[in-house]
Parts: structure tokens; sequence; C-alpha cells
């Protein structure tokens, strides 16, 4: 028996999961990997992945959504923004150098979740 953690999958709760899905798979570069509803008329959760990440989108309290943040480590921040830019993304503002030793880019999804991008900079 272990004690090891194997994955972190963050939930975000969102009002059309459908919607939010095309967005992560779109212009994010996500898969859709699996939709599901508990009967007819039921909210909608679904899972996405990039990476060996998964995110999960529900409509489950979407009456009563806040939103959350999420920082994604990525090999190549640039890469990163430009592969997404060239699939739509578009009012976010190139990655930069910061403060605290990461470059990276910060962008929103339509339920308004703040997502952000980075890579260590190398030290000096």
């Amino acid at each position: 028996m272990s004690d090891r953690l194997l994955a972190w999958v963050p939930i975000f709760t969102v009002q059309d999961a459908t919607a939010s899905a095309r967005f992560y798979v779109e212009v994010l570069g996500f898969t859709l990997d699996w939709e599901h509803r508990f009967a007819e008329g039921w909210p909608l959760y679904v899972q996405v992945s990039r990476d060996g990440l998964s995110l999960h989108l529900s409509e489950h309290g979407a009456d009563k959504a806040q939103t959350s943040d999420l920082y994604v480590s990525v090999a190549d921040v640039d890469a990163t923004w430009a592969a997404m830019v060239a699939r739509g993304l578009t009012d976010v503002a190139a990655p930069e150098d910061r403060e605290y030793g990461v470059r990276d880019f910060d962008l929103h999804d339509p339920d308004g979740h703040h997502l952000t991008f980075g890579t260590p900079l190398k030290a000096p």
C-alpha cells in the first residue's frame, strides 16, 4: 500500500459545459475525454485533458458559481501562447518575464476562470 498521490484534477463550475469544453478543445488544444449526465435534463459534467493533465467542467452548482485560479507550468510558454493564438485565442497579452522568476501569460475562460501559463526563467 502506498500513499503516493497520482493526479490532481481541478473542477471548474461552468454555465454551459458544452461551450466551455469547446473553448478548451478548439482554442487551448485540449481533448474532450468524456461527458456525463445522471439523467435527461440534469447538469452536464465533462472531462478535458492535455499532455497528461485533466480538468473537469461541471454545470452542477452553476447558479452559485465562483471563479477559480489555476497555474499551469509549461515547457515553453512562448510556444504555448503562439499555438493558442493560432487556434483563435484573442485579447491575451504575450508572455512576459516576471520579477518572481517566471515568464507567463494570463487568460480567462468563457466562465471567468483565470488561468496562468508559465515557464520558470533560467537562473542568471
